[in-house]
């Protein structure tokens, strides 16, 4: 008969191939921790970079793969959610402020700051959603320079509306001799405006901001021209009476 006290199996104890015990469950989550430690860490190096859509990339990944693992836990930072909202604003951004540059460019320094401004709001909302440091304060130096040109063009073309009434005063029969030199005062004056709300409006642009300083002046920024400097553009009044017998004799 068989000696059934001798073991008949014997289980070999050799680790497998893989250096880790065939029945821990922790090999499986430790590499699933990693996958997602690993997808985390290039989010947060995209957010570094300022690249807010390839972060919204990885951090998507990282959700995914937490959540198959059935650990959420690990998951830090903002959200794939939260990153795409920041690369929409982002790009908002950048658009604005090409939009910004067309405007400047045909002298609509009006609309050219309402496009810095939704530039700057963009570029805040997106540092503001995605946690990181992308915005220069650049959109907020070219909202200045073209605040700048905006109030400079207005001064201009009142400056030459007053210049081109007083041209017409000195082509009058009752011209004096101070209207043709009072037509040419305020027509250099639209002129040098005129240059000078070209130059802010060119700085104001995104791909040169901020190479000049602001020039200092008393006037504010997109007040109104008639509030800061009122120009009175009617032609000059003449006076056209015939000079009395007293008048006369005052003069002689």
């Amino acid at each position: 008969m068989p000696d059934d006290t001798v073991d008949q199996f014997v289980v070999d104890p050799t680790p497998d191939a893989g250096g880790g015990d065939p029945f821990d469950a922790t090999t499986d989550d430790t590499a699933a921790t990693d996958a997602v430690t690993g997808l985390q860490d290039q989010a947060e190096q995209a957010v570094s970079d300022g690249d807010y859509a390839t972060a919204a990339d990885y951090q998507s990944q990282a959700e995914t793969a937490a959540a198959a693992a059935g650990d959420t836990g690990d998951l830090t930072g903002p959200d794939s959610g939260d990153l795409e909202t920041a690369a929409t604003d982002q790009q908002t951004a950048a658009t604005d402020q090409a939009q910004e540059a067309t405007d400047a460019a045909s002298g609509n320094y009006a609309a050219a700051t309402d496009d810095a401004s939704a530039a700057s709001s963009a570029a805040a909302g997106a540092d503001a959603s995605g946690g990181g440091l992308t915005n220069d304060g650049s959109a907020d130096t070219e909202q200045l320079d073209e605040s700048w040109a905006n109030w400079d063009q207005e001064t201009a073309d009142q400056d030459a509306t007053t210049a081109e009434s007083y041209a017409a005063a000195a082509d009058s029969p009752d011209a004096t001799p101070d209207d043709a030199a009072d037509a040419a005062m305020y027509a250099g004056d639209a002129a040098g405006e005129e240059q000078t709300a070209q130059g802010l409006g060119d700085e104001g642009t995104f791909d040169t901001a901020g190479a000049e300083a602001v020039p200092d002046d008393t006037a504010t920024p997109d007040a109104s021209v008639d509030d800061v400097a009122p120009v009175d553009d009617s032609a000059p009044a003449v006076d056209d009476s015939v000079p009395t017998d007293d008048d006369a004799s005052a003069a002689s």
